[in-house]
């Protein structure tokens, strides 16, 4: 039946396939529980799943974020930021409620449901991670981390392996030409002629515009430097996790 909430032995076989045992199971009934079913049936003892889903969005987050933090730790804040928005974006969270088979235990309005509901990737992404909530709510940060790990571990593992094989210049070049944008030139601003080593100091320029400096003992290493640097700032940071 297209609109009916599910029964018990559903969300037995869905929790398997979860690998969490709620506590309360009227979180997870919850968690699966679409604005289309409420919208057709006003008079339902039901709520959405949106409080939920603002909560997963934070776990899905913090969770990902502490991963990257231990997994990369050279890498800088912008960078961190970019490859976590990879894996936490609509199209990897759907994948992974795919995977669970998530939308076959969503209690959607009918209509919603006769329209491929169930296949809708935002509906999807977003059920994802309203389950996610319940089980932090239900479980503690603990085994949210670690079930949210095991069910993004492909997209982590994807995003990871496409960022480490790009130094810091050809990551900004791809950012900056996102948009259409010349790619980023690179100016030696000072070399110290009393560095045995030799010191370099170069500035990355974007649009015409000096954005960030970098020193370093090769003319390259200050390039990526300021590259790494530029990477940081916060509007080329928007411009990674809108595209």
């Amino acid at each position: 039946m297209l609109g009916d909430v599910v029964d018990e032995a559903r969300l037995d076989e869905l929790e398997e396939r979860l690998g969490v045992r709620f506590k309360d199971r009227s979180l997870l009934r919850l968690a699966l529980t679409h604005s289309s079913y409420l919208n057709e049936n006003p008079d339902a003892e039901l709520e959405s799943n949106e409080r939920l889903e603002f909560l997963g969005d934070a776990v899905l987050d913090a969770a990902i974020g502490h991963r990257l933090f231990h997994e990369v730790p050279e890498a800088p804040e912008g960078e961190l930021t970019a490859i976590r928005s990879h894996v936490v974006r609509e199209r990897a969270l759907a994948a992974a409620a795919g995977r669970l088979g998530l939308g076959d235990f969503l209690t959607l309005g009918r209509g919603e449901a006769a329209n491929g509901g169930r296949d809708r990737p935002s509906i999807a992404a977003d059920a994802f991670e309203a389950v996610a909530g319940a089980v932090m709510e239900d479980q503690g940060y603990e085994v949210v981390s670690s079930f949210v790990l095991r069910c993004l571990e492909p997209e982590l593992a994807a995003a990871l392996n496409a960022e480490s094989s790009k130094d810091p210049k050809s990551l900004l070049q791809e950012r900056v030409q996102a948009d259409g944008s010349p790619p980023p030139e690179y100016r030696l601003l000072a070399e110290d002629e009393h560095d045995e080593a030799g010191r370099f100091t170069v500035e990355v320029v974007v649009s015409g515009v000096s954005v960030a400096r970098g020193v370093g003992r090769r003319k390259l290493d200050a390039e990526r430097i300021a590259a790494r640097r530029a990477l940081e700032l916060p509007s080329l940071i928007d411009s990674a996790e809108a595209e």
